[in-house]
């Protein structure tokens, strides 16, 4: 019975900030006038709906906005869990898009092979870049949250330095549909959420990353490494975020691009805080603000004739709400000591 209750609050708690953030919508939605019930209709059946035949299936187009959104979100959780709160997922993705698009543009393999070695070379690159504010706080003491926020728009200016080609076919991720950018990059972002999961909770590694995080005190006098862990953290954190770009440039665009249609600057953060920082809160989150971002655009502007904006203050509602749940449970009781420190100093 206490497992039951156990269990029944924590769905209570990944359901209630989704319930409250739509009950605001449904607020706002009443005073521009309109009818909620018929909005939100419009909005998540052009989200997650697939009745207009695959070729306009929107369930396809939201699970292609939501492959780089698990990644992205996974960078973001790994960073978190290790105790560094990283926002520069959007420079390792560049990087990593910038990886992909050479490898894939100027080498010349096989096709699975050739797919492979520019997915490999965006993640290294990207968790090399990871790894730069790593270093800066631990060894020189920069703030990571200004690093990592400053290291965006560099990466941006040393990316457009080199010229990238157009990525060959034998590089390419090919659509799982027809007529669609649907490709096999999702299964490479469920594969790596599975891989995260494991490798966080059922590894030393893993273990040790979480408890420098969470205790770090404790993880000293413990005789844990105290550096190691954070640089592995960022490591893994900008590969994860790199594997993103790669995916976006092998899969979607065929070319090197600087602006990601399906994922903007903060993406990772939000998924990651909305998702609680676990790998299957990270996927659950992504498919729903792919959904919601596909909506928008049909179901909210053009069906409805309502500001695609509306959706975004949805996910602006969530975030809120289960930020709010981070620290205060639903029993009352104060949850901020189980964040890593950087949420406490």
């Amino acid at each position: 019975m206490a497992l039951l209750t156990l269990y029944l609050k924590r769905i209570a708690r990944l359901l209630l900030p989704l319930i409250l953030s739509l009950f605001l919508g449904a607020l706002l939605i009443l005073a521009i006038g309109h009818n909620p019930l018929s909005t939100y209709a419009n909005l998540f059946d052009a989200g997650f709906s697939c009745d207009s035949g695959p070729g306009r299936c929107a369930l396809i187009t939201t699970l292609q906005f939501a492959t780089p959104l698990i990644l992205s979100g996974l960078s973001a959780t790994v960073a978190l869990r290790g105790g560094f709160f990283s926002v520069g997922q959007a420079g390792q993705m560049l990087f990593g898009a910038a990886a992909a698009s050479w490898l894939g543009g100027y080498m010349s393999m096989p096709p699975i092979i050739h797919t492979a070695v520019a997915l490999v070379g965006a993640a290294l690159l990207g968790g090399l870049w990871g790894l730069v504010p790593a270093l800066l706080k631990h060894f020189i003491g920069v703030n990571e949250i200004i690093s990592t926020l400053l290291l965006n728009p560099i990466a941006s200016v040393l990316v457009g330095l080199v010229w990238l080609p157009r990525v060959e076919l034998s590089a390419r991720l090919s659509p799982l549909i027809p007529s669609t950018k649907l490709s096999a990059g999702i299964f490479i972002a469920l594969a790596t959420a599975l891989l995260i999961y494991l490798f966080l909770w059922h590894t030393t590694r893993g273990m040790e990353m979480r408890a420098n995080a969470n205790a770090p005190r404790f993880a000293l006098y413990g005789g844990m490494p105290t550096h190691k862990p954070v640089l592995m953290a960022m490591a893994l954190s900008g590969a994860l975020a790199g594997l993103a770009g790669g995916v976006e440039v092998l899969g979607v665009h065929y070319q090197f691009v600087s602006n990601f249609s399906a994922v903007n600057d903060f993406d990772g953060l939000i998924i990651a805080f909305a998702g609680h920082l676990h790998p299957a809160g990270v996927v659950l989150f992504a498919f729903l603000l792919g959904g919601l971002r596909t909506g928008s655009i049909v179901g909210l502007q053009i069906r409805s004739g309502i500001p695609r904006e509306l959706g975004g203050a949805l996910i602006a509602f969530i975030l809120i709400f289960v930020a709010t749940n981070r620290f205060f449970s639903i029993d009352g009781q104060n949850n901020s000591k189980h964040l890593p420190e950087v949420f406490t100093q």
